[in-house]
């Protein structure tokens, strides 16, 4: 069985993907015809490809992974590594498996200057999944 593409990424109030926090999927082979299939991640990724003109698929994806246990953590920068000013934004988490099942989530998200956890329980392709939100110099 093919492993899920997946997407964790961060939009400000307008929808804006401000920061992709992660992206795991096959970029070379047939891989890449693929990566359309996360459908938010991928419509927002055009929009930000405007704004910033940088390939994310190319510069921060990374393998997809076998089941089990993965944590992200973030330290409120945008995709430039600029802070982020405090404020609403929400969390996206997507995958989806080729010629399979797809899966999207989102998590209302208010950063500032305390650590924040957020955890999503229950789905097809991702049983569970914990982000953590530390600002910078901010103990762990």
């Amino acid at each position: 069985m093919k492993r899920p593409y997946v997407a964790a990424w961060v939009e400000d109030a307008d929808g804006f993907p401000v920061k992709t926090l992660l992206l795991w999927v096959q970029k070379d082979g047939p891989g890449p015809r693929w990566i359309p299939d996360l459908k938010r991640w991928h419509r927002a990724d055009r929009l930000r490809k405007l704004a910033e003109d940088s390939d994310l698929v190319q510069t921060i994806s990374e393998a997809t992974r076998q089941p089990g246990s993965h944590a992200v953590t973030w330290d409120g920068t945008d995709n430039g590594g600029l802070p982020l000013p405090p404020g609403d934004y929400v969390l996206c988490l997507e995958a989806a498996r080729e010629h399979g099942t797809y899966q999207f989530e989102r998590r209302p998200l208010v950063i500032g200057s305390e650590p924040r956890h957020e955890s999503f329980e229950g789905g097809t392709e991702i049983k569970a999944a914990s982000f953590d939100y530390r600002p910078a110099g901010a103990r762990p």
